[in-house]
């Protein structure tokens, strides 16, 4: 199933490629029309600034981001400078020019008076040309109402898509947040049954072992009873917990700060953007930051924390550093194993050799999960003290 931000970027390819089209069909086909101007000055510089214009446009619309703070000015004053000069030399042949400056200006500016401004110089360029050519009526409307339009139309354009960026990310945000809200149900959910479950189990244990010695028959019973109230608390366990066994980075996020919280340790959490990932990176992120969080509180006695989850256009890293005393096999952990050094698909170092790591199940079922994706796993004390575990898992999970 395509997720909704694969389909925006769909999208968004699909708009630039017919919108690079339209423009340099736009600049350079008036452009090839007067190529046999190219005797006088006039003419070379209608073709060459045609040339450049078509050059800065494609520029601007095929490797800048529209939602990007920094707004590329530069190039697009100049193609607006471009717009005005080719307008002002070439007259009625160049008002597409003058169109395309005032909707590129319209486009990427992030604020409707530096709409207004572009949009408002082109208007001024295309009357006074319009009036020290004497145009007639219908080519004076054009020039004046042309780029306006173009500009502030396109200024729209460009808030109306990021509202709906917005919005698709909203509804992902809601999405997650209302399955972390089930699964905080079901927890409580199987708090409450398996309470009542295994105490029964308990009193009726308690029962028959001190019936046995004076009525067996009765002690059968109640063990026939507890047989019978244990099998249906498996059942009732399996259908409780099927459907959400797969754990997810936010919900597991939340998770780790309400645990460790709870554990009176300082937390610091930091996570990018991380719609879209596929299903099996996701999780694989999610169960590192489990097994890392729960480690930290069994193991470590740190006081503080930081989990981080950063991502590139290759991988996805979760990295869970502590500031514990002592490695986690000097608690009592388990065995050691030493810290492989290892390179993950963002191209950064793991943990140097020579520190003790610890060997558990936990961190060895998440190496093999890890590994599965074609990722890298991490860990070992760092210095002055604590301990670093970090995950590396590509954007496209391999075999």
């Amino acid at each position: 199933m395509i997720s909704d931000a694969a389909l925006l970027s769909v999208g968004s390819r699909g708009r630039r490629v017919v919108i690079s089209i339209v423009l340099a069909f736009v600049l350079l086909a008036p452009a090839y029309h007067h190529h046999a101007k190219l005797v006088t000055a006039a003419g070379w510089f209608e073709v060459v600034a045609a040339i450049v214009m078509a050059g800065l446009s494609l520029w601007v619309v095929n490797f800048t981001d529209p939602v990007d703070p920094r707004v590329p000015w530069p190039p697009i004053i100049v193609v607006l400078g471009l717009g005005i000069s080719l307008f002002a030399v070439g007259g009625e042949n160049w008002l597409g020019a003058l169109a395309i400056s005032a909707a590129l200006a319209g486009r990427w500016s992030r604020t409707a008076l530096a709409a207004t401004l572009s949009s408002g110089a082109c208007t001024l360029a295309g009357a006074v040309v319009a009036s020290v050519h004497h145009y007639s009526f219908g080519n004076t409307v054009s020039a004046v109402l042309t780029p306006p339009l173009a500009g502030l139309f396109a200024f729209s354009m460009a808030r109306r898509i990021e509202t709906l960026d917005s919005l698709r990310r909203t509804r992902a945000e809601l999405a997650r947040a209302a399955a972390a809200e089930e699964r905080l149900r079901i927890a409580r959910d199987l708090h409450d049954l398996l309470g009542h479950s295994l105490s029964l189990i308990t009193i009726k244990a308690e029962l028959a072992g001190r019936l046995m010695p004076a009525d067996p028959d009765r002690a059968a019973k109640e063990i026939a009873e507890l047989e019978s109230v244990a099998r249906q608390s498996l059942s009732d366990v399996r259908e409780a917990v099927a459907g959400f066994r797969q754990p997810d980075l936010a919900g597991e996020l939340a998770a780790a700060r309400q645990l460790l919280d709870a554990a009176g340790i300082s937390t610091k959490i930091t996570a990018a953007d991380t719609t879209g990932l596929a299903r099996d990176v996701d999780s694989a992120l999610a169960w590192a930051v489990r097994e890392g969080t729960t480690n930290v509180v069994r193991h470590s006695r740190a006081t503080q924390v930081a989990i981080q989850v950063s991502r590139d256009r290759a991988a996805v890293v979760a990295e869970i550093r502590d500031n514990g005393p002592a490695a986690p096999e000097e608690n009592g952990a388990g065995p050691a194993l030493p810290a492989a050094r290892t390179t993950g698909p963002d191209g950064r170092a793991g943990i140097s050799r020579g520190r003790p790591v610890f060997g558990g199940s936990g961190l060895a079922g998440l190496a093999e999960r890890v590994r599965s994706l074609g990722g890298e796993l991490a860990a070992g004390s760092i210095e002055p003290k604590g301990f670093l575990l970090r995950v590396v898992v590509p954007l496209t999970p391999q075999a």
